[in-house]
Protein backbone atom coordinates (compact mmCIF):
# COMPACT_ATOMS: atom_id res chain seq x y z
CA UNK A 1 0.00 0.00 0.00
CA UNK A 2 1.26 3.46 -0.90
CA UNK A 3 2.18 5.59 2.09
CA UNK A 4 -0.52 8.14 2.85
CA UNK A 5 1.08 9.65 5.92
CA UNK A 6 1.86 12.92 4.18
CA UNK A 7 -0.90 12.88 1.56
CA UNK A 8 -3.84 15.23 1.81
CA UNK A 9 -7.25 13.69 1.13
CA UNK A 10 -9.82 15.19 -1.21
CA UNK A 11 -13.11 13.54 -0.18
CA UNK A 12 -15.81 14.35 -2.70
CA UNK A 13 -18.61 12.11 -1.41
CA UNK A 14 -21.83 13.88 -0.54
CA UNK A 15 -23.77 14.68 2.62
CA UNK A 16 -23.17 14.91 6.33
CA UNK A 17 -20.84 11.90 6.32
CA UNK A 18 -18.53 13.81 4.00
CA UNK A 19 -18.66 16.84 6.28
CA UNK A 20 -17.75 14.83 9.39
CA UNK A 21 -15.02 12.91 7.54
CA UNK A 22 -13.44 16.02 6.05
CA UNK A 23 -13.56 17.88 9.36
CA UNK A 24 -11.77 15.08 11.20
CA UNK A 25 -9.28 14.56 8.38
CA UNK A 26 -8.48 18.28 8.33
CA UNK A 27 -7.80 18.19 12.06
CA UNK A 28 -5.57 15.11 11.70
CA UNK A 29 -3.61 16.76 8.88
CA UNK A 30 -3.23 20.01 10.83
CA UNK A 31 -1.99 18.17 13.91
CA UNK A 32 0.54 16.31 11.76
CA UNK A 33 1.71 19.59 10.20
CA UNK A 34 2.34 21.00 13.70
CA UNK A 35 4.61 18.07 14.57
CA UNK A 36 2.02 15.62 15.85
CA UNK A 37 0.01 15.04 18.98
CA UNK A 38 -3.49 13.90 19.92
CA UNK A 39 -6.67 14.62 18.02
CA UNK A 40 -9.50 14.46 20.52
CA UNK A 41 -12.87 13.13 19.38
CA UNK A 42 -15.68 14.77 21.36
CA UNK A 43 -18.71 12.88 22.73
CA UNK A 44 -21.42 12.17 20.19
CA UNK A 45 -21.93 9.96 17.15
CA UNK A 46 -19.72 10.87 14.18
CA UNK A 47 -20.66 8.95 11.00
CA UNK A 48 -17.59 8.81 8.77
CA UNK A 49 -15.93 7.22 5.77
CA UNK A 50 -12.21 6.60 5.41
CA UNK A 51 -9.84 8.50 7.70
CA UNK A 52 -6.04 8.49 7.22
CA UNK A 53 -3.78 8.71 10.25
CA UNK A 54 -0.47 10.55 9.98
CA UNK A 55 2.98 10.37 11.55
CA UNK A 56 3.02 11.26 15.24
CA UNK A 57 -0.79 11.54 15.39
CA UNK A 58 -2.97 9.62 17.84
CA UNK A 59 -6.77 9.68 17.85
CA UNK A 60 -8.12 10.06 21.38
CA UNK A 61 -11.77 9.05 21.71
CA UNK A 62 -13.30 10.74 24.73
CA UNK A 63 -15.94 8.89 26.80
CA UNK A 64 -19.20 9.01 24.86
CA UNK A 65 -17.49 9.50 21.49
CA UNK A 66 -18.56 7.11 18.72
CA UNK A 67 -16.96 6.88 15.30
CA UNK A 68 -19.53 4.99 13.23
CA UNK A 69 -18.78 3.46 9.84
CA UNK A 70 -20.89 4.90 7.08
CA UNK A 71 -23.13 2.45 5.21
CA UNK A 72 -22.33 4.25 1.91
CA UNK A 73 -19.52 2.80 -0.19
CA UNK A 74 -19.05 6.25 -1.75
CA UNK A 75 -17.79 7.56 1.60
CA UNK A 76 -14.70 5.31 1.47
CA UNK A 77 -11.52 6.28 -0.36
CA UNK A 78 -9.98 2.96 0.69
CA UNK A 79 -11.88 -0.19 1.74
CA UNK A 80 -11.21 0.64 5.41
CA UNK A 81 -12.61 2.98 8.02
CA UNK A 82 -9.24 4.05 9.46
CA UNK A 83 -5.93 3.61 7.63
CA UNK A 84 -2.33 4.18 8.69
CA UNK A 85 0.26 3.38 6.01
CA UNK A 86 3.98 3.92 6.50
CA UNK A 87 3.40 5.90 9.71
CA UNK A 88 5.46 6.21 12.90
CA UNK A 89 4.21 6.85 16.42
CA UNK A 90 0.57 6.45 15.50
CA UNK A 91 -2.49 5.03 17.20
CA UNK A 92 -6.01 5.15 18.61
CA UNK A 93 -6.66 5.46 22.35
CA UNK A 94 -9.33 6.55 24.80
CA UNK A 95 -12.62 5.39 26.28
CA UNK A 96 -14.80 5.87 23.22
CA UNK A 97 -16.21 3.50 20.63
CA UNK A 98 -15.58 2.61 17.01
CA UNK A 99 -18.79 1.14 15.57
CA UNK A 100 -18.42 -0.89 12.38
CA UNK A 101 -22.16 -0.73 11.67
CA UNK A 102 -22.25 -4.44 10.76
CA UNK A 103 -26.03 -4.48 10.47
CA UNK A 104 -25.67 -2.43 7.29
CA UNK A 105 -23.41 -5.04 5.69
CA UNK A 106 -25.20 -8.29 6.61
CA UNK A 107 -28.71 -9.48 5.91
CA UNK A 108 -30.82 -12.29 7.38
CA UNK A 109 -30.67 -15.66 5.62
CA UNK A 110 -32.54 -18.52 7.25
CA UNK A 111 -30.85 -21.05 4.94
CA UNK A 112 -27.48 -20.52 6.65
CA UNK A 113 -26.58 -22.03 10.05
CA UNK A 114 -25.69 -18.62 11.48
CA UNK A 115 -28.85 -16.98 10.10
CA UNK A 116 -26.99 -14.22 8.20
CA UNK A 117 -25.13 -13.71 4.95
CA UNK A 118 -22.69 -11.04 3.85
CA UNK A 119 -23.69 -8.32 1.46
CA UNK A 120 -21.43 -7.79 -1.51
CA UNK A 121 -19.28 -5.01 -0.03
CA UNK A 122 -18.10 -3.92 3.39
CA UNK A 123 -15.10 -1.99 4.74
CA UNK A 124 -12.47 -4.61 5.47
CA UNK A 125 -10.40 -4.72 7.53
CA UNK A 126 -12.10 -1.98 9.52
CA UNK A 127 -8.79 -0.66 10.94
CA UNK A 128 -5.74 -1.15 8.71
CA UNK A 129 -2.13 -0.49 9.82
CA UNK A 130 0.51 -1.24 7.16
CA UNK A 131 4.30 -0.73 7.34
CA UNK A 132 3.94 1.26 10.57
CA UNK A 133 6.39 1.64 13.45
CA UNK A 134 5.33 2.05 17.08
CA UNK A 135 1.57 1.60 16.96
CA UNK A 136 -0.58 2.08 20.08
CA UNK A 137 -4.19 0.87 20.36
CA UNK A 138 -5.43 1.29 23.90
CA UNK A 139 -8.63 1.50 25.92
CA UNK A 140 -11.17 1.76 23.10
CA UNK A 141 -14.14 -0.46 22.34
CA UNK A 142 -14.65 -1.66 18.77
CA UNK A 143 -18.05 -3.15 18.07
CA UNK A 144 -19.95 -4.68 15.19
CA UNK A 145 -17.13 -4.91 12.67
CA UNK A 146 -18.52 -6.09 9.32
CA UNK A 147 -15.40 -8.14 8.44
CA UNK A 148 -11.90 -8.26 10.00
CA UNK A 149 -11.62 -5.73 12.80
CA UNK A 150 -7.96 -4.77 13.37
CA UNK A 151 -5.18 -5.72 10.95
CA UNK A 152 -1.46 -5.04 11.40
CA UNK A 153 0.62 -5.90 8.33
CA UNK A 154 4.42 -5.58 8.20
CA UNK A 155 4.44 -3.45 11.35
CA UNK A 156 7.34 -3.13 13.79
CA UNK A 157 6.50 -2.44 17.42
CA UNK A 158 2.87 -2.32 18.52
CA UNK A 159 1.02 -2.34 21.82
CA UNK A 160 -2.64 -3.35 21.91
CA UNK A 161 -3.83 -3.04 25.48
CA UNK A 162 -7.12 -2.94 27.33
CA UNK A 163 -9.36 -2.87 24.28
CA UNK A 164 -12.69 -4.63 23.76
CA UNK A 165 -13.80 -6.05 20.43
CA UNK A 166 -17.45 -7.09 20.48
CA UNK A 167 -18.64 -8.48 17.15
CA UNK A 168 -21.69 -10.59 16.45
CA UNK A 169 -20.63 -14.28 16.64
CA UNK A 170 -23.14 -15.02 13.87
CA UNK A 171 -21.39 -12.71 11.40
CA UNK A 172 -18.83 -14.52 9.22
CA UNK A 173 -15.20 -13.36 8.88
CA UNK A 174 -15.40 -10.89 11.75
CA UNK A 175 -11.91 -11.64 13.09
CA UNK A 176 -10.71 -9.66 16.07
CA UNK A 177 -6.96 -8.97 15.81
CA UNK A 178 -4.96 -10.14 12.76
CA UNK A 179 -1.17 -9.76 12.96
CA UNK A 180 0.54 -10.36 9.63
CA UNK A 181 4.32 -10.51 9.01
CA UNK A 182 5.04 -8.15 11.92
CA UNK A 183 7.43 -8.10 14.86
CA UNK A 184 7.62 -6.93 18.46
CA UNK A 185 3.86 -7.00 19.11
CA UNK A 186 2.32 -6.94 22.61
CA UNK A 187 -1.37 -7.73 23.17
CA UNK A 188 -2.66 -7.57 26.75
CA UNK A 189 -5.84 -7.23 28.84
CA UNK A 190 -8.26 -7.46 25.92
CA UNK A 191 -11.85 -8.76 25.80
CA UNK A 192 -12.75 -10.26 22.42
CA UNK A 193 -16.01 -11.69 21.06
CA UNK A 194 -15.79 -12.56 17.37
CA UNK A 195 -17.58 -14.34 14.56
CA UNK A 196 -14.23 -15.70 13.37
CA UNK A 197 -10.74 -15.98 14.90
CA UNK A 198 -10.10 -13.76 17.93
CA UNK A 199 -6.33 -13.38 17.67
CA UNK A 200 -4.64 -14.79 14.58
CA UNK A 201 -1.03 -14.57 13.42
CA UNK A 202 -0.20 -14.89 9.72
CA UNK A 203 2.65 -14.69 7.23
CA UNK A 204 0.64 -14.12 4.08
CA UNK A 205 1.84 -14.30 0.49
CA UNK A 206 2.64 -13.92 -2.26
CA UNK A 207 5.48 -16.30 -1.33
CA UNK A 208 8.32 -14.19 -2.73
CA UNK A 209 7.20 -11.17 -0.71
CA UNK A 210 6.29 -12.94 2.55
CA UNK A 211 8.07 -11.76 5.68
CA UNK A 212 8.56 -13.42 9.08
CA UNK A 213 6.38 -12.87 12.13
CA UNK A 214 8.31 -12.79 15.38
CA UNK A 215 8.40 -11.63 18.99
CA UNK A 216 4.68 -11.64 19.82
CA UNK A 217 3.19 -11.83 23.31
CA UNK A 218 -0.48 -12.25 24.18
CA UNK A 219 -1.51 -12.18 27.84
CA UNK A 220 -4.48 -11.67 30.17
CA UNK A 221 -7.14 -11.81 27.47
CA UNK A 222 -10.66 -13.27 27.44
CA UNK A 223 -12.01 -14.65 24.18
CA UNK A 224 -15.17 -16.04 22.60
CA UNK A 225 -14.94 -17.19 18.98
CA UNK A 226 -17.22 -18.96 16.54
CA UNK A 227 -14.04 -20.49 15.11
CA UNK A 228 -10.53 -20.31 16.68
CA UNK A 229 -9.65 -18.16 19.67
CA UNK A 230 -5.84 -18.28 19.30
CA UNK A 231 -4.50 -19.25 15.87
CA UNK A 232 -1.28 -19.30 13.89
CA UNK A 233 -1.89 -19.65 10.14
CA UNK A 234 -3.30 -20.78 7.88
CA UNK A 235 -1.32 -18.34 5.72
CA UNK A 236 2.23 -19.46 6.47
CA UNK A 237 4.64 -18.57 3.66
CA UNK A 238 7.35 -17.21 6.00
CA UNK A 239 8.54 -18.18 9.50
CA UNK A 240 6.71 -17.66 12.80
CA UNK A 241 9.01 -17.58 15.80
CA UNK A 242 9.19 -16.53 19.44
CA UNK A 243 5.48 -16.24 20.26
CA UNK A 244 4.13 -16.56 23.82
CA UNK A 245 0.46 -16.82 24.88
CA UNK A 246 -0.34 -16.79 28.60
CA UNK A 247 -3.02 -16.24 31.25
CA UNK A 248 -6.02 -16.35 28.92
CA UNK A 249 -9.61 -17.55 29.25
CA UNK A 250 -11.37 -18.98 26.18
CA UNK A 251 -15.11 -19.70 26.31
CA UNK A 252 -17.78 -20.93 23.91
CA UNK A 253 -15.33 -21.40 21.03
CA UNK A 254 -15.08 -24.12 18.42
CA UNK A 255 -11.28 -24.19 18.74
CA UNK A 256 -9.11 -22.93 21.56
CA UNK A 257 -5.57 -23.20 20.18
CA UNK A 258 -4.75 -23.84 16.51
CA UNK A 259 -1.46 -24.00 14.62
CA UNK A 260 -2.31 -24.57 10.96
CA UNK A 261 0.76 -24.59 8.72
CA UNK A 262 -0.13 -25.01 5.04
CA UNK A 263 2.18 -22.89 2.89
CA UNK A 264 5.68 -24.15 3.62
CA UNK A 265 6.71 -21.84 6.45
CA UNK A 266 8.15 -22.77 9.85
CA UNK A 267 6.36 -22.27 13.17
CA UNK A 268 8.87 -22.53 16.00
CA UNK A 269 9.54 -21.42 19.57
CA UNK A 270 5.82 -21.07 20.36
CA UNK A 271 4.68 -21.34 23.98
CA UNK A 272 1.21 -21.53 25.57
CA UNK A 273 0.89 -21.28 29.36
CA UNK A 274 -1.94 -21.04 31.90
CA UNK A 275 -4.95 -21.05 29.60
CA UNK A 276 -8.47 -22.35 30.22
CA UNK A 277 -10.53 -23.46 27.23
CA UNK A 278 -14.20 -24.33 26.91
CA UNK A 279 -15.41 -25.44 23.48
CA UNK A 280 -18.61 -25.94 21.55
CA UNK A 281 -19.23 -26.61 17.83
CA UNK A 282 -19.59 -23.66 15.48
CA UNK A 283 -23.23 -22.56 15.47
CA UNK A 284 -24.04 -25.90 17.13
CA UNK A 285 -22.98 -27.90 14.06
CA UNK A 286 -19.98 -30.15 13.43
CA UNK A 287 -17.11 -30.70 15.83
CA UNK A 288 -14.98 -28.79 18.28
CA UNK A 289 -11.22 -29.04 18.48
CA UNK A 290 -9.86 -27.65 21.76
CA UNK A 291 -6.27 -27.96 20.51
CA UNK A 292 -5.15 -28.69 16.95
CA UNK A 293 -1.65 -28.59 15.48
CA UNK A 294 -1.71 -29.50 11.83
CA UNK A 295 0.87 -29.33 9.07
CA UNK A 296 -0.33 -30.03 5.56
CA UNK A 297 0.32 -28.86 1.99
CA UNK A 298 -2.33 -26.49 0.67
CA UNK A 299 -1.54 -27.54 -2.90
CA UNK A 300 0.13 -30.72 -4.14
CA UNK A 301 3.23 -28.71 -5.09
CA UNK A 302 3.37 -26.63 -1.88
CA UNK A 303 6.52 -26.85 0.22
CA UNK A 304 6.16 -28.95 3.37
CA UNK A 305 5.72 -26.73 6.41
CA UNK A 306 7.46 -27.31 9.73
CA UNK A 307 6.10 -27.02 13.29
CA UNK A 308 8.72 -27.44 16.00
CA UNK A 309 9.69 -26.50 19.55
CA UNK A 310 6.14 -25.96 20.82
CA UNK A 311 5.13 -26.12 24.49
CA UNK A 312 1.63 -26.31 25.94
CA UNK A 313 1.70 -26.01 29.71
CA UNK A 314 -0.97 -25.46 32.35
CA UNK A 315 -3.95 -25.91 30.01
CA UNK A 316 -7.44 -26.74 31.36
CA UNK A 317 -9.85 -28.07 28.72
CA UNK A 318 -13.62 -28.49 29.08
CA UNK A 319 -14.79 -30.05 25.85
CA UNK A 320 -16.64 -32.77 24.00
CA UNK A 321 -14.03 -32.52 21.23
CA UNK A 322 -10.60 -34.10 20.84
CA UNK A 323 -6.98 -32.97 20.66
CA UNK A 324 -5.39 -33.51 17.23
CA UNK A 325 -1.69 -33.13 16.42
CA UNK A 326 -0.45 -34.33 13.04
CA UNK A 327 2.52 -33.53 10.89
CA UNK A 328 3.44 -34.77 7.44
CA UNK A 329 5.37 -37.94 6.58
CA UNK A 330 8.08 -35.78 4.98
CA UNK A 331 7.94 -33.05 7.65
CA UNK A 332 6.98 -34.38 11.07
CA UNK A 333 6.20 -32.04 13.95
CA UNK A 334 9.35 -31.80 16.08
CA UNK A 335 9.87 -31.44 19.82
CA UNK A 336 6.38 -31.02 21.29
CA UNK A 337 5.76 -30.88 25.06
CA UNK A 338 2.35 -31.18 26.75
CA UNK A 339 2.79 -30.45 30.45
CA UNK A 340 0.13 -30.17 33.17
CA UNK A 341 -2.84 -30.57 30.84
CA UNK A 342 -6.32 -31.50 32.10
CA UNK A 343 -8.74 -32.74 29.46
CA UNK A 344 -12.20 -32.94 31.06
CA UNK A 345 -14.83 -34.29 28.73
CA UNK A 346 -18.27 -32.75 29.01
CA UNK A 347 -19.84 -35.19 26.54
CA UNK A 348 -19.18 -37.09 23.34
CA UNK A 349 -19.42 -35.74 19.82
CA UNK A 350 -20.46 -38.07 17.01
CA UNK A 351 -17.27 -38.68 15.09
CA UNK A 352 -18.36 -40.94 12.23
CA UNK A 353 -17.14 -39.13 9.12
CA UNK A 354 -15.51 -36.37 11.16
CA UNK A 355 -12.83 -34.35 9.41
CA UNK A 356 -10.13 -32.10 10.78
CA UNK A 357 -10.29 -28.36 10.26
CA UNK A 358 -9.83 -27.39 6.64
CA UNK A 359 -8.52 -24.01 7.72
CA UNK A 360 -9.33 -21.86 4.72
CA UNK A 361 -9.04 -22.86 1.10
CA UNK A 362 -7.49 -26.20 0.22
CA UNK A 363 -6.67 -27.59 -3.23
CA UNK A 364 -4.85 -30.79 -2.25
CA UNK A 365 -7.02 -33.92 -2.17
CA UNK A 366 -4.25 -36.08 -0.67
CA UNK A 367 -3.87 -34.54 2.79
CA UNK A 368 -3.72 -36.79 5.82
CA UNK A 369 -6.92 -36.58 7.88
CA UNK A 370 -7.28 -38.41 11.19
CA UNK A 371 -10.32 -36.50 12.34
CA UNK A 372 -12.41 -39.65 12.76
CA UNK A 373 -10.14 -41.44 15.22
CA UNK A 374 -12.05 -42.37 18.43
CA UNK A 375 -9.45 -41.11 20.91
CA UNK A 376 -9.04 -38.20 23.30
CA UNK A 377 -5.53 -37.50 22.00
CA UNK A 378 -4.64 -38.10 18.35
CA UNK A 379 -0.95 -37.92 17.40
CA UNK A 380 0.62 -38.63 14.01
CA UNK A 381 3.95 -37.93 12.30
CA UNK A 382 5.77 -36.42 15.25
CA UNK A 383 9.43 -36.71 16.25
CA UNK A 384 10.02 -35.88 19.89
CA UNK A 385 6.75 -35.95 21.89
CA UNK A 386 6.63 -35.66 25.68
CA UNK A 387 3.56 -35.93 27.90
CA UNK A 388 3.89 -34.80 31.53
CA UNK A 389 0.92 -34.79 33.90
CA UNK A 390 -1.63 -35.06 31.11
CA UNK A 391 -4.92 -36.06 32.75
CA UNK A 392 -8.01 -37.32 30.93
CA UNK A 393 -11.33 -37.20 32.80
CA UNK A 394 -14.32 -38.83 31.13
CA UNK A 395 -17.98 -37.99 31.84
CA UNK A 396 -19.60 -39.95 34.68
CA UNK A 397 -20.92 -43.36 33.66
CA UNK A 398 -24.67 -43.44 33.00
CA UNK A 399 -27.22 -46.11 32.28
CA UNK A 400 -26.82 -45.33 28.58
CA UNK A 401 -23.65 -46.84 27.13
CA UNK A 402 -21.07 -44.27 26.06
CA UNK A 403 -19.34 -44.56 22.66
CA UNK A 404 -15.90 -46.08 22.89
CA UNK A 405 -13.03 -43.63 23.21
CA UNK A 406 -9.39 -44.52 23.64
CA UNK A 407 -7.14 -42.26 25.67
CA UNK A 408 -4.53 -42.12 22.92
CA UNK A 409 -4.14 -42.81 19.21
CA UNK A 410 -0.59 -42.77 17.84
CA UNK A 411 0.69 -43.16 14.28
CA UNK A 412 4.28 -42.70 13.10
CA UNK A 413 5.43 -41.04 16.32
CA UNK A 414 9.11 -41.45 17.16
CA UNK A 415 11.17 -40.52 20.21
CA UNK A 416 8.03 -40.33 22.36
CA UNK A 417 7.57 -40.35 26.13
CA UNK A 418 3.98 -41.15 27.16
CA UNK A 419 4.89 -41.75 30.81
CA UNK A 420 3.04 -38.67 31.99
CA UNK A 421 -0.36 -39.72 30.60
CA UNK A 422 -2.84 -40.13 33.45
CA UNK A 423 -5.91 -41.76 31.98
CA UNK A 424 -7.24 -44.79 30.18
CA UNK A 425 -10.01 -45.46 27.69
CA UNK A 426 -13.49 -44.51 28.81
CA UNK A 427 -14.66 -48.12 28.93
CA UNK A 428 -17.42 -47.39 26.46
CA UNK A 429 -18.65 -49.65 23.69
CA UNK A 430 -18.68 -49.15 19.93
Amino acid sequence: MKSRCAERVDDRSDGRNRTATVALQTEIDARHARGGGRVRIAPGVHVIGTLYLRDQVVLDLEPGAVLQASARKADYRDPHLIVAAGCRQVGIVGQGIIDGNAQAFFEPDVTRPAGFRKKEWAPQPLLEFVDCHNVMIEGITIRQAPRWTLHLRRCAGATIRGIAIHNDPRHANTDGIDINSSRNIRIADCDLVCGDDCIVLKTAGPPAAARPLENVTVTNCTMVSSTSALKLGTESFAPFRHCVFSNCVIRNSRTGIALLCKDGGTMEAVHFDNITIETRPKHGIGHSWPIILDSEKRYPDSKPGVIRDVTLRGIMLHTAGRVLVQGQPTAPIENLLLDNITLRFTGYEKIAGARKLQGGRRANPEVLDLGDKPAALIFAHIHGLRLRHVQIIWPPATARAAPHRAALYSESVTSADYGGLEGQSNGGKE
